[in-house]
This record gives structure tokens, C-alpha cells and sequence, in this order.
């Protein structure tokens, strides 16, 4: 009776509580191998990012692993209500609500599969099974798992795990390790890192272990689409500069991230892949981004003593020096200073190894001598001995005195090792002279010894007087990988006739010079000219301004492109303007005087009670500081009519200028000459005869002494004179690149911003931060586990994110970190997709490790980068074996296969493989492409559809697996559902339809069944969203034709379209909808529709904004449809078109003379058109403009925007040309419109 009381009780609260859900994952597994350890169960499956925003889509497990949990014997629990499951079935409970109330995913499809089999099968096994009904902090199968921090406040699991990574900042004190490869790291606890494993440099001191097979990644080569990582990593070409929290190069050499950045952004984060799956290069002892990492391990590295050397001259000397390790109250137990120079003195040898293992490389030694204490009265350090064993720095100490000691030659780099004698730890005195060394040494050390074969390879440089050879892809990295830096030289590479080869690099086109595409837009000036603050390889928005012409900015008084010649004269976008309007809609009221006597400047100011005539402008007047009106013709005519000379705005600008701070004119001044507005009326004369006071008004109460009247808040008090000077002495910024604009409209112009949302963590100021878990768990999640609730016997477990596993997550994975972005050809922009990626392996088991599965739906999701983690089925990977990925591919709603994708894992000495793909999904209409092998004995042959040349494999029927399908399984999933084969823990993977869920699919979705009010109108398909999507919605609607909104409840646009009957159309027209946004390019997508001969009209559902509708013709005949002012939603339009709306060819306009000039020439008499009132034109264009005619203070002006003529492209570059027709789909209109539909 009290169970069932609970159980009402239950399930009303939970209709009004949001209490979190937490399903573990993975809580029942089988292995047909008895020594098979399943390596992660128990698992939390968390979204990384929470903010919709992001453009990252990654759900990180946290596990238990390896047989941790079988070594402790849980009790049965007693203290939370349970449940069997014939209980559950009188009281008519479903599935859905024990998923509700957090059950294991196991536990709710275990009771399912009972309920479906009650009525033909009464399976007593299944009866008896239990339900713990766990109330948080508890939860798991049987309510094991404690949460010991929880608090009520949250409502998501999502929001639990992110907090604790907030609120306890991870600070180690002792290490992870990578285990899986042999290697003398140095004295314990010192262990080898996974980032060291290839990171340029020997880190193992008993052999190269750790860059033995690491050539093969310096002369790997990458495709032409694709960037090549300082590394060697290959990653697609787009991917480059997309976001700098997370890199897809594991070195993050595509990105610009700051040391500080990478090293404390991710004390607080969440362990994903910006965090975890990347290397830091600019380190002295280690390439891991842990920043305590390095101080660790110095101390370790400090700990390896000489036998020689007695424990108290070894002490006395590491207190000097401060060498970490060396805490100062044991210091100050031993010596101070003073006290410390006399042990040394009396107790060490003369010289000796401090500390007496390498520091760098596996071969670069420190050595002290015992004078190199500080000296009894400067106190002083002294610069240690550089020792190394083998030839490769006899260059570079070759000027320098040298010593032999202990079989090492020895030197003391005295110039370059500067001490910071100021400094008082050992980190601020010795690591940056010792790191600029490391640097330069690092130039000279020869990891591997190429061959000559290698070293001659097309994409290989061999270094001047060195064996040493490098990838061309270094060449110019602003690094100096050569000994003698002949690789930055760009005049010896030219006489090599490299230059053919810098495919990687960016080329500057000034001084012909080139550097690496890492070094573009770091913050740095790499192309060494500088012009004007503009610098080539930094700022791209002027160096489009400055290499490409704009309408918009054309004779508007400012240079903005470099001259080029034309018919042997300097030409620019300021010649030859005698036929330009300068007052227009782009100059008018921007701030500048664009016209020679600012005429575009004339009525802008409103902020005073005085009004001028349209030939008139507003000015203080030099002799009574009141404001007259002063004719526009005496505007710049090299005389001052106005005080501050406002009239005279060309005396305060500078050529080539982009900001003007200084505008107030000094008259008559010796000194200064022109000022900014915060020095006028500030009590304080900065003009040599005070006219920045005179016009002040004077005895001022309500103004702070020294404040300028000019300050924003002061702008209520000021009189009109002072307003007036303060607007037009104010910044001026001029814009060098504008955008098409149609004036007037901006109201319905959207603006291209980026969208903010708000943390919703809550404050967590009142958990005390658990210097436990510093020492626990590293990077997982701390949890408490009861054994028995009766004896109150409980311990702490970890469950682990995926990069480390260890009961203390104190070990780091062997791994494949995938990023992977897919595109699909518009046929499918609204289909949904199931994706299955699986890491498999060429044995004949064909055995799957790991996988994932997500949907994917284009018009939602073709601007996201999913982060896929996939592991080894054991530890460590088996070496004999090649592994792949294999990416699976169906119509989610129909189960339709759609095709497979090969990816092969190579370099198989990596610990960690970070790779990154676009990947194609196959056309709708595409035959699916199989292969006659029969060795497919239970299957069909098939072939990858990114390598149908080379790959094929074998898919298997449902209950078979294995190379050839011949290795029989027990397939668990539900019927209605697609077995895709079974895990290396013997857990078969399931394909769900559309309504299902869960490991096996045996789990209704009913959120698109719950209430037909709140899903999908109108037709629109409902699909649920799956754990990638980050959404607070459960449920997202594909419209129909001529509906959109997130219900499908708002009806598109309707535009009808009729043509003139003297009008000859083709059988296909384009329809280009041109959208207007401020402070952007404008955002075209095109579409195209079919005619019947018969017909002159048609109708258009559209469901985007649009301000302009082009109607095109074949052979370019173009039609001025529509232009609106306004955007209006679901509103009907109805357009006649006329021949009056074609827009004609400049060649009908001009002379055939006119039309073959060069475009810069040409397009300032593009206002002549318009103006010829005769043709009464509404449009025309050129072949690589389309201008509109616009009336404009009493003249006709024209109005152009750049349109491609020949654009063949849609989401990511593809596109599907059915009926020989082509396809407009730009690209940039999916990435604006988060892949709306055309």
C-alpha cells in the first residue's frame, strides 16, 4: 500500500516539479569474450555547449571503466522505493514514464520489451526485474550514484555537469599519463603526456620512442581544398580562421589563440574538444596545454640528483637558484642566501649537472660550476653551462669558449641568456632566456635522419649546409626551422625556384612577398608594409576596399584603391569624376565633406534652432560666435570664414586618413593646430588665441572644472552654438568599403548581428570548492557511490569524460577525435538524415569499437561542425590492425539507405587522431552503387561513395556480422527498426524510425503525438530533436510548400507574377530575390521555374525577406519585378511586367567604344543612363553589376550592386543542374539564413 501511495504520489509531482532528468547509458552490456573488459559502462551523456548560438555540436560521455565497479559489491538498496516490473504493469505505468523519471535507458527499454511480449510470452525472468524509483542527488540502476554537491535549483543535467566545471577550477598537483607507449619521462611522478608523442623534439630519455615514426607527418602532403596544419595534419580549407575556441589542427596552428588563452581558458570548461584535443607548442618541457603541467614537471625533472653530489650541497644550490621544487619554508630551514653561497662552497665539486638529466630534446643538459652561486656581494646569477652529447650544435657553439665535462661539450650562451636579474623565482629568471634558446637549438637538432630519397621529394626543402630537410609548407612561418634560417629567406627560395610550391602561403601583393597562411590575420604585420595603418595580411576589409572596385565608395573624395594603370595613366576611384554626383545616397549626411564645398554635408546638423537654405551651410561666425548661414561655394575655398574652420574641414585631414580625432581649427596658432572636441569650452585654452573658449558660455556652475562641455553628459545644458561645434568637431570615421543601400528603407532592412544569449547558470558562490576533487578525478566528474545504505558504507568514484579513463581518470586515452560538417545537394535540403559513424577495423570480425548516431537536417544543420569522439574496443589499440571510419547514411523518416563513406585512420604511431572532413551526402535520385562480390554471404556488396574506384564492404542482414557476414549475432533491436550489426561488447546497434528511441528502439517518441495544437501545422512534418540538437524545444516542424514558422502556422509570401503579352518567354525563367542588409552584402538566392508555353503567369510562395525580385530570362534578359520599401510577411503581391521593366545592356546605352573600357573608367559615367530621361530606364547592368535608377534631390542617380551572372552554387559549393539547367544556390545564403530553403 505505501508503494503505491509513493508511486501516485510520484507521478503528481512530477507533473508540477522540473526536477533533472538523468538516464545513464550503457548500464547492461555482454561480452562473448570472458577476457574481453568492457573499457566504459555507466555512462552521463552531456551536451558540450548549451548556448544555441554556438556552431559546435559534441556530446561528451562520462563513464565508469575497465572493471573498477566489479571489484566493490553494492547491497541491495532499501532505502528508495522499488518496483518490479509486473508492478509496474498492473499500475499501468509505460515505458516513457520511467525514462521520465530517470531510469537507466537499459531499465526503461528492458521494461518495454516485457510489456510487448505480456500478451504472448509471460517471461518470469523479466517479471521479476526492478525498478529503483531514485530521488536526486541518487540515481542508477539502483540508485548507487550520488550527486554531492546537488542543489535544487537545477533543471537540467546539462546545467549540473557545467556547473561543477565552473565552480571547481581545475588545478592538478599531480599528472595524467599516456601509458600505451614505453618511455623514461624522467624521476617519478614525472610520465609522458600523449601531446609529446610527435611534438618536435625528444621528450623519453631513454631513446626517440616518442618521434621515431613522426616523418611521415612532415612530408605528408594535402589536397588542394584542404589546409595543411604546422604539423602535417590535413584538415578541409574552410575550416581555416572558423573558431578560435575550437581548433581543428592539434596543434591549433588554424586558429590564433594567445598563450594565455590556451593555456587558462580551460581550467573552468567542460572537457571538450577545444580543450582536450589540442597540443601547445610554445611550451620548454612539455607540449601540454595543462598550464601546471610544466611546473610539475620541472620539479620532478630538479629531483634528479648526481650520486656524486651530497644531498646538502644539492639542496644548498636549488635554494639559490630558486629551481622549482625548492619550497621556501624548507628553504629557509636550510640557508639563506648568504649561508647557502658558503655550503656550496664548502660541501659541492667544482662544477656538476643541476639538473643531471637533460632539459630539452633528451640531450641538452644545464651544468653549474660551484663559483656560479651568487656572488657575496652583487648577488648576481650567473648564466649556467649549455652541455649536449652529439655534433648537431657544434655550429652554433662554434664561436663560443668551450669545456668537455663527462663526455659533453660545453658552452655558456652569455649574450643570449640575459638574466633577469630583478626577477625572484626561477620560472621569471631562467625560462624565457632558456625557452629563446630552446628556440634556437631546436633549429639545429635533428630528430631523424632523412634519407636522401625523402629529402628530395617535391614537397621536401632541404636546409643550407645541413642533412636537415623540412615540408615546403614550413618555408616562410616566421619560425626559422633551418639552422640558418635560410627557410624565412625569400630571395634564396626564389633562386631555388620554390615559390611554385608555396600553395600553403599567402602571397603579399605590394612587396611580393610571401608567408605562411598561419600567419594571416595574427594580430601581427607579416607582410612587413604597413601603409597608413593598413596592413595586408591583417585587415582584409580595406584590402578589399583598396584591390576591388565599389560603387559605392567611387569619386566619394577619398582614395581607396591602389592605382593601376590604364592606357599608361594612374587611375583610381578619385579620377576622372567629372560625370559622378557626389552629393548621393552613400555621402549624403555621413559626416564628411564628400563634394569639393561639402554640398553633401548642407542641412545634416539639426541640432540647433537655426535653419539655412539648401545652398547654404551652418557656421559659427569668427567675429560675434553666433551661427550664420554661409553660402556653400565658400565652403573649402582656402579662405576661414567659420570658427574652428569648420568650413574649412581639409585643413585637419591628412592624406589617406581613415579616423579624424583632431577637427577644431587653431587659427593663426604657432603651436598647435588643430584639436579634438573634449578640449573645447574645458576652462582651458588649448588655442594659442582661446578660440576653443571665446564661444563658452562663460561662469559656468554645472560643469566640473577641466571638463569639456562636449561630454555626452552634458549635451542637455549646452547653448546651440556649442552643440553645432561639438557635432562637427566630433570622430569622424570614413567607412572604406559601403554597402548597397536603398535609402530611406532602413527600417525593414535587417541587421546582420550576432545573436547573445545569456548563461542560465546559476551562481554557485555558495559551494565550497573540493580540494578532494583536485586530487581525484582530473578531468571527470566526482561522484559518491553507497555500497550499503544500512551500514552507511559508501566510496568515491569517477566517471570519466572521454580523453582519460583510470579510477581516477589519472590516465589518458588512445582516441579519434572526429569533426566532421556535411552538405547535401538542394533535393535534400529538407529531408532528415540518420547518421551513424562507426570506427571500425579490417579484421575478419570487421569488428565496430565504438560509434555514434545523430540526425542531420540540412536546412537546420548545414552550418554545424558535429565533434564525434570514438575509442578502441581495447587498450592499447591493437597495432596489427588498420582502422577506419565508416560513415552510414539514411532517410531517417523512410529508413532508406542513402549510402556509405570511407575514411581511413593513418599514422598509426599517433596516440590521438584529430581529424576533420566535409562530407558529402549522395543525391537523392543516385542510384545506390553495389558490387558483385560473392563472398557477401549473408549480404549485399556496396561501394563507398567517396572512393567507389578502390572500396567496397559487405552489408550484412539483420543477425550477421563480420567481413564477409558470416559471424551470427542475436539481434536486440526492434522489429520495426534497421540492425546495423553489433559492438565490440557484443550490444547490437539499431537504427530507430522516426517515433522511436533507445539503445535498442524500443522506446515511443510521443512528442509529436502529445497535442495536436502544439506541433506542426499546415501539413509540416514534426520530427523530434535528438541529444545533439541544443534547443529547449522537443520537437522542430519541416513545412510545407507555402508555409513556414516554427509550427508551420505563418503563410509564405505570395507573389503573382503576369507578363506583357508582347513579352517572349523562355520555357525557364530564374527568379532572384535580393535581400538589403545594413552593413552587409546584399543576400541574393535564386530559384527557377518551368512555363508552359500556353502560360504568362505564375505564382511564387516565398518565405524569406526580400526588398528586390529580378525576373531572368535565358540569354540575360533581365526584368525589375518588384522593389519595396518594406518587407511585409504572408502578403500578397500582384506585378504586371512590362517591357518598360526590362533592364537593358550597357551596351545598348553607350557606344561600343564606351562598353570595351576598363570597368573602373566606365562606371563613373554609370549615372548617365538613369539620366537620359528618353529611355526611361528603371535598370540596367553589365556583366558584373545591376544598377537601378533612383530620383534624387532633383536628378536621377543610379544605384549598383555587384550580381554574378554565372553563379552555379548552393550550400557549401554543390549544387544538382537537373534538365541541363542551372542551379543558383550561393552558399552565403544558407550560412546568413541557418539553411533556409529555396
Amino acid at each position: 500500500m505505501y508503494h503505491t501511495r509513493y508511486l501516485f504520489n510520484f507521478i503528481f509531482l512530477n507533473l508540477i516539479v522540473a526536477t533533472p532528468q538523468i538516464n545513464l547509458h550503457y548500464t547492461v552490456w555482454v561480452s562473448e569474450s570472458q577476457n574481453h573488459t568492457v573499457l566504459q559502462y555507466d555512462c552521463l551523456r552531456v551536451a558540450a555547449f548549451i548556448d544555441e548560438v554556438n556552431f559546435n555540436r559534441e556530446i561528451i560521455s562520462y563513464c565508469m571503466n575497465d572493471d573498477w565497479l566489479l571489484k566493490f559489491h553494492i547491497e541491495n538498496n532499501d532505502a528508495f522505493p522499488k518496483f518490479t516490473f509486473a508492478e509496474l504493469a498492473k499500475r499501468k505505468i509505460t515505458s516513457q514514464q520511467l525514462y521520465l523519471w530517470s531510469a537507466p535507458i537499459d531499465v526503461a527499454e528492458r521494461y518495454e520489451f516485457y510489456l510487448n511480449q505480456l500478451s504472448t510470452l509471460n517471461d518470469m525472468f523479466l517479471e521479476t526485474q526492478v525498478f529503483y524509483n531514485c530521488t536526486l542527488p541518487r540515481f542508477g540502476s539502483m540508485c548507487q550514484y550520488e550527486i554531492t554537491y546537488h542543489h535544487w535549483n537545477y533543471s537540467s543535467l546539462n546545467e549540473i555537469i557545467h556547473d561543477y566545471y565552473r565552480t571547481y577550477e581545475y588545478n592538478p598537483t599531480n599528472f595524467t599519463c599516456y601509458t600505451h607507449l614505453k618511455c623514461n619521462r624522467g624521476p617519478f611522478p614525472a610520465c609522458l603526456d600523449w601531446s609529446e608523442i610527435c611534438n618536435g623534439q625528444v621528450d623519453c630519455l631513454d631513446g626517440e620512442f616518442d618521434e621515431e615514426h613522426c616523418w611521415q607527418l612532415e612530408i605528408n602532403e594535402c589536397n588542394d581544398n584542404e589546409y595543411r596544419c604546422t604539423n602535417g595534419q590535413c584538415i578541409p580549407e574552410s575550416f581555416f580562421r572558423d573558431d578560435i575556441n575550437t581548433p581543428d589542427c592539434l596543434d591549433g596552428s588554424d586558429e590564433i589563440q594567445t598563450r594565455f588563452q590556451q593555456l587558462n581558458k580551460c581550467n573552468t570548461d567542460i572537457p571538450s574538444f577545444g580543450c582536450e584535443e589540442k597540443i601547445c607548442r610554445f611550451r620548454l618541457t612539455t607540449s601540454s596545454c595543462v598550464y601546471q603541467r610544466e611546473p610539475l614537471l620541472l620539479k620532478a625533472i630538479y629531483s634528479a640528483k648526481e650520486d656524486s653530489v651530497s644531498e646538502q650541497c644539492w639542496s644548498a644550490f636549488k635554494c639559490l637558484l630558486e629551481v622549482p621544487g625548492s619550497e621556501k619554508p624548507l628553504c629557509t630551514g636550510i640557508c639563506e642566501k648568504l649561508a647557502c653561497a658558503k655550503i656550496i662552497n664548502n660541501t659541492c665539486p667544482d662544477m656538476f649537472y643541476i639538473p643531471n638529466i637533460p632539459l630539452f630534446f633528451g640531450n641538452i643538459y644545464l651544468a653549474h660550476m660551484k663559483g656560479d652561486s651568487f656572488g657575496l656581494t652583487t648577488m648576481v646569477p650567473t648564466t649556467p653551462y649549455i652541455c649536449y652529447s652529439n655534433s648537431y650544435y657544434d655550429d652554433y657553439s662554434i664561436d663560443r669558449p668551450k669545456l668537455l665535462f663527462k663526455n659533453k661539450t660545453c658552452f655558456r650562451p652569455d649574450n643570449l641568456l640575459a638574466l633577469m636579474i630583478m626577477s625572484t623565482t626561477w620560472e621569471d629568471r631562467y625560462y624565457p632566456p632558456l625557452y629563446d634558446l630552446f628556440k634556437i637549438l631546436k633549429r639545429f637538432n635533428l630528430i631523424t635522419n632523412y634519407t636522401s630519397m625523402i629529402c628530395n621529394g617535391l614537397n621536401m626543402y632541404k636546409c643550407f649546409n645541413s642533412s636537415k630537410c623540412i615540408s615546403v609548407s614550413r618555408l616562410m612561418n616566421n619560425e626559422g626551422d633551418c639552422p640558418y634560417r635560410d627557410d624565412e629567406n625569400m630571395t634564396h627560395i626564389n633562386n631555388t625556384n620554390l615559390t611554385k610550391l608555396l600553395k600553403y602561403h599567402f602571397k603579399c601583393q605590394i612587396n611580393n612577398k610571401y608567408i605562411h597562411q598561419s600567419l594571416v590575420k595574427n594580430i601581427d604585420c607579416d607582410c612587413s608594409i604597413e601603409d597608413e595603418g593598413w596592413c595586408e595580411d591583417e585587415n582584409f576589409l580595406i584590402q578589399y576596399a583598396r584591390k576591388n572596385i565599389s560603387f559605392q565608395t567611387i569619386c566619394d573624395g577619398f582614395t581607396e584603391l591602389i592605382p593601376i594603370i590604364i592606357e599608361e595613366q594612374n587611375e583610381t576611384d578619385e579620377t576622372e569624376c567629372e560625370q559622378w554626383s557626389c552629393n548621393n545616397i552613400y555621402t549624403h549626411c555621413d559626416g564628411l565633406w564628400n563634394c569639393p564645398h561639402g554640398e553633401d554635408e548642407v542641412g545634416c546638423d539639426l541640432s540647433s534652432t537655426l535653419n539655412c537654405s539648401s545652398d547654404h551651410h551652418k557656421c559659427v561666425s569668427l567675429h560675434t560666435n553666433e551661427l550664420i548661414c554661409l553660402p556653400v561655394k565658400q565652403g573649402n575655398d582656402g579662405k576661414i570664414d567659420c570658427l574652428g574652420a569648420t568650413d574649412e574641414p581639409k585643413l585637419c585631414q591628412r592624406k589617406n586618413q581613415i579616423s579624424f580625432y583632431d577637427n577644431f581649427y587653431c587659427i593663426n596658432s604657432s603651436s598647435v593646430s588643430c584639436i579634438d572636441s573634449s578640449r573645447l569650452c574645458n576652462q582651458g585654452a588649448s588655442c594659442e588665441h582661446e578660440d576653443d573658449e571665446k564661444f563658452c558660455i562663460k561662469n559656468r556652475t554645472d560643469i566640473s572644472i577641466h571638463g569639456s562641455i562636449c561630454l555626452s553628459s552634458y549635451s542637455s545644458i549646452r547653448s546651440d552654438v556649442e552643440q553645432f561645434l561639438c557635432h562637427e568637431t566630433k570622430l569622424k570615421i570614413k567607412q572604406h568599403v559601403k554597402y548597397f543601400s536603398l535609402k530611406g528603407m532602413s527600417k525593414s532592412v535587417q541587421d546582420q548581428t550576432q545573436n547573445s544569449i545569456k548563461s542560465k547558470f546559476l551562481s554557485s558562490s555558495h559551494i565550497e570548492k573540493s580540494h578532494q576533487h583536485e586530487l581525484r578525478c582530473h578531468r571527470g566528474f566526482d561522484l559518491r557511490i553507497w555500497l550499503n545504505n544500512e551500514k552507511n558504507l559508501t566510496t568515491n568514484a569517477c566517471l570519466c569524460p572521454p580523453s582519460f579513463y583510470g579510477d581516477m581518470c589519472q590516465y589518458q586515452n588512445q582516441r579519434v577525435s572526429l569533426t566532421i560538417k556535411f552538405r547535401v545537394l538542394s533535393d535534400s535540403w529538407s529531408t532528415l538524415f540518420a547518421i551513424i559513424i562507426s570506427l571500425i577495423d579490417d579484421s575478419e570480425e570487421r569488428i565496430i569499437h565504438s560509434y555514434e548516431q545523430f540526425t542531420y537536417l540540412s536546412i537546420r544543420d548545414c552550418k554545424i561542425k558535429f565533434n564525434i569522439y570514438l575509442h578502441y574496443s581495447t587498450r592499447p589499440k591493437n597495432e596489427t590492425k588498420n582502422y577506419a571510419i565508416q560513415i552510414d547514411i539514411y532517410e531517417k523518416i523512410s529508413l532508406t539507405y542513402r549510402g556509405s563513406l570511407l575514411y581511413p585512420i593513418i599514422f598509426p604511431f599517433l596516440p590521438v587522431h584529430r581529424l576533420a572532413y566535409i562530407a558529402d551526402i549522395p543525391r537523392n535520385n543516385e542510384d545506390i552503387q553495389t558490387c558483385f562480390n560473392s563472398q557477401c554471404i549473408h549480404g549485399r556488396c556496396m561501394i563507398y561513395t567517396n572512393n567507389p574506384q578502390i572500396n567496397s564492404f559487405c552489408q550484412c542482414n539483420r543477425g550477421w556480422s563480420g567481413r564477409h557476414c558470416t559471424i551470427p549475432y542475436n539481434s536486440m533491436c526492434s522489429s520495426d527498426s534497421i540492425s546495423m550489426g553489433v559492438s565490440a561488447y557484443n550490444r547490437s546497434i539499431c537504427l530507430c524510425p522516426i517515433n522511436k528511441f533507445g539503445n535498442r528502439c524500443l522506446l515511443n517518441d510521443t512528442i509529436c503525438q502529445m497535442d495536436k495544437n502544439l506541433s506542426c501545422q499546415n501539413g509540416g512534418q514534426c520530427i523530434p530533436t535528438d541529444e545533439y540538437m541544443i534547443s529547449t524545444r522537443k520537437f522542430m516542424c519541416i513545412c510545407s510548400k507555402g508555409y513556414i514558422g516554427d509550427r508551420c502556422e505563418i503563410d509564405d509570401t505570395k507573389i503573382i507574377l503576369s507578363f506583357q503579352k508582347s513579352i517572349v518567354l523562355s520555357q525557364s525563367i530564374f527568379i532572384h530575390f535580393i535581400q538589403v542588409i545594413n552593413n552587409s552584402i546584399p543576400m541574393r538566392t535564386t530559384t527557377f521555374r518551368k512555363i508552359p508555353l500556353t502560360q504568362n503567369s505564375f505564382t511564387i510562395y516565398w518565405s524569406r525577406p526580400y526588398n528586390i525580385i529580378f525576373i531572368e530570362l535565358l540569354n540575360k534578359i533581365y526584368y525589375l519585378a518588384v522593389i519595396q520599401n518594406k518587407y511585409e510577411r504572408s502578403a500578397t503581391s500582384t506585378k504586371m511586367i512590362n517591357p518598360s521593366d526590362r533592364c537593358q545592356h550597357i551596351n545598348e546605352s553607350f557606344n561600343e567604344t564606351f562598353a570595351q573600357m576598363n570597368v573602373l573608367r566606365r562606371i563613373k559615367y554609370y549615372h548617365l543612363p538613369c539620366q537620359n530621361y528618353s529611355l526611361n530606364l528603371s535598370c540596367f547592368y553589365d556583366d558584373r553589376h545591376i544598377c537601378l535608377c533612383y530620383d534624387y534631390e532633383q536628378q536621377r542617380l543610379a544605384n549598383c550592386f555587384d550580381f554574378d551572372h554565372n553563379m552555379k552554387f548552393n550550400c557549401l559549393g554543390q549544387s544538382v543542374c537537373e534538365n541541363e539547367f542551372s542551379d543558383f544556390h550561393p552558399s552565403f545564403y544558407l550560412d546568413f539564413f541557418n539553411c533556409g530553403i529555396v
